[in-house]
């Protein structure tokens, strides 16, 4: 705790002594530790408040695929959190992993080189993987990067899993390449 060595504050200090001083000549017990008093106000003065997390992640594992909910800013400070648990799942080898952006509300260049990596892991792992409920904020990080190959977009979870779905028939028809967007494609927005 440190506290102002000013002309300001040393008068107000001396205010407030005189005013215990007062207050304590009061027929009742009342003792006023000033010091005390400020030493609470300046810990909880110059505490720095803790800052809300610009993303929250959230996981949701269901019998088609794990769905991870983003929620917030997709950027370098919640990266290495989003990178972390996406290749936590990928190496899970679930039959699916779907990445829920619904609640996004700011996605940097940096974030969506993040999803990419994670989509190139999961291809690499031959673990289908979809982004679903991307708002134009996101759709705009996206096209701006255009990035190859482009990341499987789809509208709500449920598409995505049912992408996910289709692939598994192609595979066990014996497919040899699987599409890599979404299956059908969704339509475009503007």
């Amino acid at each position: 705790m440190v506290r102002p060595d000013d002309e300001q504050h040393r008068a107000l200090v001396a205010a407030l002594r005189e005013w215990a001083d007062r207050v304590d000549s009061v027929p009742y017990p009342a003792k006023l530790d000033i010091d005390a008093l400020l030493d609470r106000y300046y810990e909880t003065r110059h505490e720095p408040p803790e800052a809300p997390a610009a993303a929250s992640l959230v996981l949701t594992a269901t019998a088609d695929a794990p769905v991870v909910a983003v929620t917030g800013e997709v950027d370098l400070a919640c990266g290495d959190r989003l990178h972390g648990l996406l290749a936590e799942e990928i190496a899970l080898g679930p039959r699916g992993l779907v990445v829920d952006l619904t609640g996004v509300r700011h996605c940097s260049a940096r974030g969506v080189v993040f999803l990419h990596e994670a989509a190139d892991r999961a291809v690499r792992a031959g673990v289908p993987f979809a982004l679903t409920g991307c708002p134009p904020v996101v759709l705009r990080a996206i096209e701006a990067l255009r990035l190859s190959p482009p990341l499987p977009l789809h509208r709500t979870a449920a598409d995505a899993i049912e992408w996910r779905g289709i692939l598994a028939r192609l595979r066990a028809d014996g497919a040899t390449s699987p599409p890599p967007g979404p299956w059908p494609p969704p339509p475009r927005r503007t």
